[in-house]
C-alpha cells in the first residue's frame, strides 16, 4: 500500500477525519486513543496523523496534549497544568541526565521554593514574568544577590525545559541580579606554608591539597579516571566532571604518586561500607579546620584550591585560554575573572 492510499489509524466521519489508534498496557487492558484532526483534506490528516505518531509514547504514558491544530499558536503543547506535578518530571529528567545527588538537591530546593510561591496547584502553562519577578523580591528579603541568583539560574533552565519540551509556547526572559563583582579567593604562598606546617594535619592529607592545588581539579573529581602515559584522562560522562568536557592532566611522578594513593584510599573507604561523599566531605572539613587553625580567612574553603591554581597559572603564563583549558571552562568569561 502506498502513502498516498495508505489511511492506517484514520477515520473519516461527517467529512472530518480522526485518528483512532488502540494499544494495551501491562495488564494487557486496551485503551483507546481517538482526536479529531478538523480537517477535510486526506493530505492534512496524514502530516497530523503523523504528529501524533511522533509523540505516541508519551500519549500512551498518559500525557495529554493539545495538538498544533488546536490551539492559538500552531504549536503542539503538553496539557498537565500542576506546578508540583511537572516538577516532579523535571527532577527525573535531570536525574536520567547524569547530575550527581548535590546539583539534584539544589535543583529540588529551588523547585521548592518556586512552589512555595506560587502553590503547588499554579497552572504552570500561564507562568510569566511576572510570576518570576515576583518570586525574585520574595526571595530577596534576606539573602544576598549571589544566593537569590542559585535559585534564579534553576528556575530558568527549568523554564527553558518547558518551552523546549513544548509544555510552554514562549520562552521567558528571565535575568538574574546584579551582583558585585568578587575577587576569586585564593591561598597565598604564606597560607600554604602554614598549611604544611600543621602538626595536626596528616601528611596524606597534606598530599591530597598540595594535588589538589597543583592540578585544579574539584576534590570529587581528582578520584576519577585513568592513566594514559604521564596523563590523567578523565572522560566527559565521569559522574562527577562538572565541565561534561573529557579533562587531560600531566602528571609528573610525584603527582601520579599521589594520585595512585588517592584512588587506594577510594577503594578503601568503598570497602568499609562508607559513601564517596563522604570522603570528599571529609577532606574538606579538615581543610576547613586547618585554615582556621592558621588564622586563615574563615571564607576560605577547599574549592578555593582551584582558584588558587587558576590564579597561579595565569600569573605564571599571562595565558587565559590556558587556564580556561586546564580549569574545563565552557567559556573564557568564566575564567577572566582570575584576570582582574
Amino acid at each position: 500500500m502506498t502513502y498516498k492510499t495508505d489511511r492506517t489509524n484514520l477515520w473519516k466521519r461527517k467529512n472530518t477525519w480522526y485518528f483512532r489508534k488502540s494499544w494495551r498496557d501491562k495488564n494487557h487492558t486496551r485503551h483507546w486513543f481517538i482526536v479529531s484532526l478538523e480537517t477535510h483534506s486526506l493530505t492534512v490528516a496524514r502530516k497530523r496523523h503523523d504528529e501524533i505518531m511522533g509523540r505516541w509514547d508519551e500519549v500512551m504514558d498518559g500525557d495529554e496534549f493539545e495538538w498544533s491544530w488546536q490551539g492559538e499558536h500552531n504549536r503542539t503543547t503538553v496539557k498537565e497544568r500542576r506546578l508540583d506535578a511537572v516538577v516532579e518530571k523535571y527532577i527525573k529528567h535531570k536525574q536520567a541526565d547524569g547530575l550527581v545527588d548535590s546539583s539534584i538537591k539544589r535543583i529540588r530546593n529551588s523547585m521548592d521554593n518556586l512552589i512555595n510561591h506560587l502553590g503547588s496547584g499554579f497552572n504552570y502553562t500561564a507562568i510569566s514574568t511576572d510570576d518570576i519577578d515576583s518570586f525574585k523580591r520574595t526571595i530577596a528579603g534576606d539573602r544576598t544577590p549571589a544566593g537569590v541568583n542559585v535559585d534564579i539560574r534553576n528556575v530558568r533552565t527549568f523554564c527553558n525545559w518547558l518551552f523546549h519540551t513544548e509544555r510552554i509556547n514562549r520562552q521567558l526572559p528571565i535575568k538574574e541580579l546584579p551582583e558585585p563583582k568578587r575577587k576569586p579567593q585564593h591561598l597565598t604562598e604564606a597560607h600554604i606554608v602554614a598549611i604544611w606546617e600543621l602538626d595536626s594535619l596528616t601528611m596524606q592529607m597534606k598530599r591530597i591539597i598540595g594535588f589538589l592545588i597543583a592540578t585544579g581539579l574539584r576534590v570529587s573529581s581528582a578520584f576519577q579516571g585513568h592513566m594514559e602515559g604521564n596523563w590523567l584522562v578523565i572522560p566527559a560522562d565521569a559522574k562527577y566532571n562538572k565541565s561534561k568536557r573529557e579533562l587531560e592532566i600531566n602528571l609528573d611522578p610525584t603527582l601520579h604518586k599521589i594520585w595512585l594513593e588517592m584512588m587506594e584510599l577510594k577503594a578503601e573507604w568503598k570497602e568499609r561500607g562508607f559513601q564517596f561523599r563522604n570522603l570528599t566531605g571529609k577532606i574538606s572539613k579538615q581543610f576547613k579546620r586547618a585554615i582556621r587553625e592558621c588564622g586563615i580567612d574563615d571564607s576560605q574553603h577547599l574549592h578555593n584550591t582551584r582558584h588558587t591554581f587558576a590564579v597561579r597559572t595565569w600569573l605564571k603564563t599571562n595565558n587565559i585560554y590556558m587556564v580556561k583549558e586546564q580549569l574545563g571552562h565552557s567559556s573564557v568569561a568564566v575564567t577572566e575573572g582570575y584576570a582582574e
